[in-house]
């Protein structure tokens, strides 16, 4: 492997955060053509210089809102909120 290529690879384990269009594709298990059809309309890439990457993050979050799982990832205070103050009583 050349050194360019050696600096440029992340520790085992760690995974890269943006993906190129290829590796967001086989991230989200689609060919590159499904990807920019139906996936990258929804999630627009990250611009780094002339480069276009997509996050992880955002293609989770897209994935989850397609599968359903969004609504189960609200955050805790929404949430929490619509079931009330349990603490009746407390300091009062």
């Amino acid at each position: 492997m050349p050194a360019e290529m050696a600096e440029r690879r992340l520790p085992d384990g760690m995974t890269p955060r943006l993906l190129s269009r290829e590796a967001a594709a086989i991230y989200c298990g689609v060919k590159a053509e499904a990807f920019e059809t139906h996936i990258r309309p929804h999630v627009p890439p990250v611009e780094i210089g002339t480069r276009r990457l997509w996050d992880v993050k955002a293609l989770d979050r897209w994935l989850d809102e397609r599968s359903g799982l969004a609504h189960a990832a609200r955050p805790v205070d929404e949430w929490a909120g619509m079931l009330g103050d349990d603490r009746a009583g407390e300091g009062h």
